[in-house]
């Protein structure tokens, strides 16, 4: 494994040597011993390499052959050529061959040479079983041995009727195809033949293989009586029989058909079919026997003869109009063509009508009635002799019922109202009367709408009641074929199309809503329009809507509700709500009420105001007056202290911690008028008695100098500001 590596690294090294050095000078292929071969011939490839060196040294050498561009053999040698043996060469072989020799770094490769193998064996042919049953599929198997190129094999199938071919192509050595056992096939030939397309040659046949067919079943029998041509009315009889072979199927079906329809079937070996022959039966009949994979026929025709030809119905009337009506006569005549009169009377012919929902038997072929909607249908007629029934075609009679007065019915909402705006829903249809049916409808005289219907149906209409003239009166007339123009006219329905409310309005008495308090606030509904009776509804809303009045007006539009004795707790926004039958609310917008003070409490505040104006006047004209005669006292009280040396007066007036400082003392009749303001009316009155006293009788301590100094001293009276000039003290 490793002699390679290491006869290669010699050779590297031995390359690189100074003293050693080579060339290649040309490479070379041969085919030994021809490029031309036999299939199963003995093929050498040698490849050889020209090459030059300085000196006798050994050199390791990579030798690798190609067919093509595929790489079939690598070879190692310390010789200047290599071989490639193909011991017996097949047609696959042949093709394009090159060699290429590697030896360091240096590399080269030969020029190609075409090799041809000619003389393809015949396939090797096998088949999957020897003996087979009908049906069965038989795997033939060809193979090319040795043979790997793309080829084509050919099978056949050799029989005695007709051969059959199939072919596959691909690039294996072998080829499988399945081949169907037919019905009839015994013994079978297959064999095959392959072609190279390398060569474009084709092989010679393989070997023939050959297998046996056994039959699982024979071809069936059929047998008829009396025979295959005979007259109706007789008893015959079809036999369908077949045998068994030894290698019987479990899922073998019997058929009987007769032209393409299976009359009878079975799982047994025979059948049989009995019939009273009519001129019907005749036909080809096909007994079939068949298993899952194959199956076998025969087939025979039977003509049976006709003792009578198909009676023939017709039908006579004597109406004026295209139309058979009710009350109408008709007759029904059936007869058999080259029946002898005095042969046809002696029939007996049956009327059937809608296979078999009336029937009526008359001797003679006649058949007369008074025309009934009930006798309307399909009629056939049929006549038995010799065993033998037989049907004419069937014959439609048609009989048209006059209409009768439709009923027109109003389809009701739940509230049993037509609102304007809505659709208007009428129905109508009568009890009896052959379709097509034509209903119109009409208000008053004017024809709104035409419906033809098909069937037992109502007609529907649908009116639009946009307008208040839609109410009226609404009939319907029905017509139908054998009616006469003006046809039939239903009920009158009276329509009333409701309007809804419309612009509710409210109005307040007093229009402002300040209302006195023990007063009345009057509030008048009003709706601009909309269908009587209308209902009122009156609302307070402060927070919540509270429902204040309810009323339904027949034969006016509006309406009214007072509120008593309003006061602070009826304030609020009120508005009011109507509607009438067609259910829809409207609603007017909101106005606002609110309780005023009454006249005599105005009146009562009134004359106390004046009061405590004409109180304020008087105790200001009290107050001047007081002050002139103060002044009158104090200036004889100057006179006096003029002699005497007086004391030096103070800056300012003394105050007490936390006081502000309101300004000086220096006007004695300011002080008194501020402490005159701040006492009360009875007060004032005992003040004024004790200053008088005391200007009347001064004291010792009565003198002006004292009398300021006292003065200085007092305190303020609470709220009263010392400097100004009002006589009113705080409220």
């Amino acid at each position: 494994m490793y002699l390679p590596v290491v006869l290669t690294v010699l050779g590297l090294w031995s390359v690189t040597g100074e003293k050693n050095d080579f060339t290649i000078n040309g490479v070379e292929l041969k085919a030994l011993p021809s490029i031309e071969l036999r299939n199963g011939d003995r093929l050498e490839l040698q490849c050889v390499m020209l090459v030059a060196k300085t000196t006798d040294f050994t050199l390791n050498s990579t030798f690798i052959f190609y067919m093509g561009e595929d790489q079939i053999k690598t070879s190692h040698s310390i010789n200047d050529q290599a071989s490639y043996v193909i011991p017996k060469v097949r047609v696959s072989h042949t093709g394009q061959y090159k060699c290429e020799v590697q030896v360091g770094n240096k590399k080269q490769q030969s020029e190609e040479i075409g090799i041809r193998v000619t003389g393809l064996a015949p396939p090797v042919l096998n088949v999957s079983k020897d003996e087979v049953s009908e049906g069965d599929e038989v795997t033939v198997r060809c193979e090319a041995p040795g043979e790997w190129a793309y080829k084509k094999f050919t099978f056949y199938k050799v029989n005695q009727k007709k051969d059959e071919k199939k072919t596959k192509q691909t690039d294996e050595n072998y080829g499988e195809v399945k081949f169907l056992i037919k019905e009839g096939e015994e013994i079978l030939r297959f064999k095959c033949d392959v072609k190279m397309f390398i060569i474009d040659e084709t092989s010679q046949a393989s070997a023939m293989k050959t297998v046996t067919v056994v039959a699982p079943f024979s071809v069936p029998r059929i047998e008829v009586l009396p025979s295959l041509n005979f007259t109706e009315g007789v008893n015959m009889s079809v036999k369908c029989s077949f045998q068994e072979g030894r290698k019987r199927s479990d899922d073998i079906k019997l058929i009987l058909q007769k032209n393409g329809h299976i009359i009878s079937s079975s799982t047994t070996n025979t059948l049989s079919y009995y019939q009273v022959a009519t001129v019907e039966e005749s036909g080809n009949y096909t007994c079939k026997v068949e298993s899952q994979t194959t199956s076998k026929i025969n087939n025979t025709r039977i003509d049976v003869a006709e003792l009578f030809p198909k009676p023939r119905l017709t039908l006579e009337r004597f109406g004026r109009t295209p139309y058979i009506n009710e009350g109408d006569e008709i007759t029904l005549r059936c007869w058999v063509d080259g029946l002898a009169p005095e042969d046809s009377n002696r029939l007996e012919y049956k009327f059937i009508l809608n296979g078999g929902k009336r029937s009526s038997t008359r001797r003679g072929g006649r058949f007369t009635i008074a025309a009934d909607v009930r006798f309307s249908g399909s009629y056939v007629c049929q006549v038995t002799r010799d065993n033998i029934t037989k049907i004419s075609a069937p014959l439609d009679v048609q009989i048209y019922a006059p209409v009768k007065n439709p009923v027109l019915t109003h389809i009701m909402r739940s509230n049993k109202t037509v609102v304007l705006g809505d659709t208007l829903e009428l129905t109508c249809k009568c009890e009896s009367g052959t379709p097509p049916i034509t209903y119109s409808l009409l208000r008053g005289d004017k024809l709104l709408d035409n419906k033809t219907m098909e069937g037992d149906m109502e007609a529907r209409f649908l009116v639009n009641s946009s307008k208040s003239h839609d109410l009226g009166q609404y009939r319907c007339r029905a017509t139908n074929r054998n009616t006469k123009s003006s046809g039939k006219y239903s009920n009158t329905v009276n329509v009333t199309v409701i309007v809804p409310v419309s612009a509710v309005q409210l109005t307040m008495i007093p229009p402002d809503g300040d209302v006195e308090e023990g007063a009345q606030l009057a509030l008048v509904c009003r709706a601009q329009d909309g269908t009587l009776p209308i209902t009122f509804q009156f609302y307070r809303r402060r927070g919540n809507e509270l429902l204040l009045h309810n009323v339904s007006e027949a034969a006016a539009r509006h309406a009214s509700h007072t509120v008593q004795l309003f006061s602070k707790q009826e304030d609020g926004a009120y508005f009011c709500a109507a509607s009438n039958r067609a259910h829809k609310e409207v609603r007017s917008s909101s106005s606002e009420a609110r309780a005023v003070l009454a006249t005599w409490k105005k009146a009562v505040i009134g004359i106390f105001v004046i009061l405590v104006i004409l109180a304020a006047i008087a105790i200001c004209i009290y107050l001047h007056t007081d002050k002139k005669k103060k002044k009158g006292t104090d200036i004889s009280s100057e006179k006096k202290r003029s002699s005497k040396p007086s004391p030096p007066k103070k800056a300012s007036v003394e105050l007490k911690a936390g006081e502000p400082y309101m300004g000086g003392a220096d006007n004695e009749d300011e002080l008194h008028i501020l402490k005159a303001a701040e006492d009360t009316s009875g007060n004032n009155q005992h003040n004024h008695e004790v200053q008088q006293t005391e200007a009347d009788h001064p004291g010792p301590e009565a003198h002006p100098d004292a009398m300021e100094d006292k003065v200085n001293r007092e305190d303020p009276p609470p709220g009263v500001l010392v400097g100004t000039t009002s006589p009113l003290s705080r409220p």
